[in-house]
């Protein structure tokens, strides 16, 4: 793909600034990703065939169903950045197949070469919010949070290593693909770690120990 920044990257996918919620840094990043994935297919896209490479990309960061993901093109669409055209199929209802326009290669080009925020931004994870408000006579129930979010994680880290190493198997170079995919084998392990800290300190102060934070360790789970 050519990167050019001719023009001013479109104002309808503003680019994300520090005092956005998450929720809105997250739907213009899952627009971006969108366009990304149309501008791949100069034959055009339907909206599942979208779907399931969406998931395959980026299902362990974001959770997009059908009407989101309908919602978001029909954004695109009226904003000028992708064009729909009615596709009929034989002894099967028509659908809809979407192409990037000028306009929109433009944008996603121009939102690119961005340089990323170095702002903090508000913790996504609604454990962390939890633990805020838990007090010391619900200990019982914050350990009981934190074990079942330990076990979702873990069912997401055997995800990631099946997908992994079918990947590796199929002998296809997939560079970015691999690359995604670490990024969140690396995330998920972080995660694991910070919950065996939080537990452990929990169970420190049940035993009436002081609490003493250590530096956790990334290959305990596998």
């Amino acid at each position: 793909m050519l990167l050019t920044t001719s023009r001013p990257a479109c104002e309808f996918l503003a680019h994300p600034r520090p005092d956005r919620s998450e929720g809105r840094l997250a739907t213009d990043v899952v627009q971006y990703a969108l366009l990304g994935l149309i501008s791949a297919r100069p034959e055009g896209a339907h909206g599942y065939q979208l779907k399931i490479e969406f998931d395959a990309l980026y299902g362990d960061f974001w959770s997009l169903n059908y009407g989101q993901l309908y919602r978001t093109l029909d954004r695109l669409e009226r904003a000028g950045l992708v064009q729909c055209t009615e596709e009929v199929q034989s002894g099967r209802p028509s659908r809809k197949v979407y192409r990037i326009t000028a306009s929109g290669q433009q944008s996603l080009d121009d939102w690119l070469l961005l340089p990323p925020t170095d702002e903090p931004r508000p913790l996504r994870d609604d454990l962390s919010v939890k633990l805020l408000f838990l007090t010391e006579p619900r200990r019982e129930e914050t350990l009981a949070l934190v074990r079942s979010q330990r076990a979702i994680y873990l069912h997401h880290l055997a995800r990631l290593t099946k997908r992994r190493t079918v990947l590796e198997e199929s002998g296809q170079d997939m560079f970015v693909t691999r690359l995604l995919l670490l990024q969140a084998d690396m995330r998920v392990r972080a995660d694991l770690a910070w919950l065996d800290l939080v537990e452990k300190e929990l169970l420190q102060r049940t035993d009436g120990k002081k609490p003493v934070a250590s530096r956790p360790t990334f290959s305990k789970h596998r």
